[in-house]
């Protein structure tokens, strides 16, 4: 009796398996930057930062502790299948009663059925279910029960006559259980309909409320009430856990993400090759040549062996998420600045991701910035940018919502050249696409304000689902 997640939904935009994978692999490597580098689940770090962030959201992961919670491990341990309708399942269990009754007629058949209990979902109404939660008692007929010699002949005899039947069985007794499985569930046994039990002992053990939907010696079906917990259970059984159930799943307010994810949470290396997953034509677009002399730091980070530490590093309030700190910089020349974000979903038809650029520093006293410095920054804040609002756009995908999603760029006025030197070539790589926003295949209405604020892109789809 397991949790089951609906594979058809989507959090976030993905597939439940892609959540219970991750969380499977947090369980293993407990380290965030470990977690999104998993290629056999993200397809790009970006997606595994982006699911990252929403299972710290919905309560899955622990931000203090960096451990799963109980929500977590309900999660990690629930199957992702599809979920079917109260009343398609009804079908499916009113087929099984029916061939019982047929089977417990058939004189040829060595097996009775002699009970069926109902618990789970389908015993509560639920409006869709993941399977069908059945126990089973059944016995052999009185004719087979205690001459074993007749018992084996007359399985061995009914084999032969079914042309897909297992021509070899080790052991007697496997004839006579595929025969039974045969009747039961015919030659195909439904999903839903897997994890049918095997006598009562288990169930008595769950102490869960059920009902007694099968009694052979009544004639078969009967409409018995539901009972607390099975006549034979003397209570939950304790090794078994309490009764599992799916969390609320429902994330909390939208916030900007680590920004270290695109440094991997640690060292502050930026590697164009990790966040696409090799030198794809993505990762030359983003970043045009490698950016060896960038770091992307936070409160308690050491520059060790970098040529130079901005001021602002030794300030506190680099909390990664409301504020980061970029710096470029050799051993003659650098630049730092402050990337500031928030979110604002205030108006459901307006989402905007706000971005300030604050605290510029040029090194070595000088009154320019350098150009060449420039050119790492603009790409890093953009790559944060674009996972940003991607973000967004899952969410409100999610919440079945479609607003007009902006990304607002401004400065602080801490240089006169930020807007043109920085600013500006952040809005062409996002207006260009030059590094991607929407989700592969989704459509949708993002723009870019520049800090005169104005639209800085004529090229946004128009009023479009998702």
């Amino acid at each position: 009796m397991g949790v089951s997640l609906d594979r058809n939904t989507r959090i976030a935009g993905y597939r439940p398996s892609v959540f219970t994978n991750a969380l499977k692999a947090f369980m293993r490597t407990r380290d965030p930057g470990r977690l999104i580098d998993v290629k056999t689940i993200f397809p790009y770090r970006r997606d595994g930062a982006i699911v990252f962030e929403e299972c710290l959201d919905r309560g899955l992961i622990d931000p203090e502790t960096m451990a799963l919670t109980k929500a977590g491990e309900v999660v990690l341990r629930a199957k992702a299948s599809a979920r079917t309708p109260l009343q398609r399942a009804k079908a499916v269990l009113d087929d099984l009663l029916a061939r019982a009754m047929l089977m417990n007629a058939d004189d040829n058949q060595i097996s009775n059925v002699d009970e069926i209990w109902l618990f789970g979902s389908v015993l509560r109404e639920e409006e869709t279910v993941g399977d069908i939660d059945l126990a089973m008692v059944t016995s052999r007929k009185p004719r087979f029960a205690e001459n074993h010699a007749e018992r084996e002949s007359h399985a061995r005899s009914q084999v032969e006559k079914i042309p897909f039947a297992p021509q070899y069985c080790p052991f007697p007794w496997e004839r006579e259980s595929w025969l039974r499985r045969n009747a039961l569930y015919g030659r195909s046994r439904h999903p839903l309909l897997a994890g049918v039990q095997d006598g009562t002992s288990d169930l008595a053990s769950l102490a869960v409320p059920c009902r007694l939907i099968f009694d052979r010696t009544r004639g078969g079906r009967v409409q018995n009430p539901t009972l607390d917990r099975h006549p034979e259970s003397t209570g939950r059984h304790q090794d078994l856990e309490p009764p599992a159930s799916l969390p609320d799943l429902s994330p909390g307010p939208l916030r900007p993400m680590d920004g270290r994810w695109i440094s991997g949470y640690t060292m502050g290396y930026v590697s164009p090759y990790d966040l696409f997953r090799g030198w794809t034509d993505e990762a030359h677009q983003a970043f045009g040549q490698y950016p060896q002399n960038l770091r992307i730091c936070v409160d308690g980070d050491i520059l060790t062996s970098f040529p130079w530490t901005p001021k602002r590093l030794k300030r506190p309030g680099l909390d990664g998420r409301r504020r980061l700190l970029l710096v470029d910089a050799t051993a003659q020349s650098g630049i730092s600045v402050v990337l500031e974000r928030t979110i604002e979903t205030t108006d459901e038809d307006h989402w905007t991701l706000c971005a300030n650029l604050a605290d510029l520093e040029i090194s070595r006293g000088r009154k320019r910035i350098a150009f060449e410095h420039t050119l790492a920054i603009v790409s890093s804040i953009s790559v944060i940018l674009a996972a940003d609002c991607e973000r967004m756009i899952r969410r409100a995908q999610e919440m079945g919502l479609n607003p007009q999603v902006s990304i607002q760029i401004t400065d602080d006025g801490s240089h006169p050249d930020i807007g043109c030197l920085i600013i500006d070539f952040i809005e062409d790589k996002l207006a260009a696409r030059a590094v991607a926003i929407e989700p592969d295949g989704w459509n949708s209405r993002v723009r870019l304000v520049t800090n005169q604020g104005h639209s800085a892109a004529d090229d946004e789809p128009a009023n479009a689902p998702f």
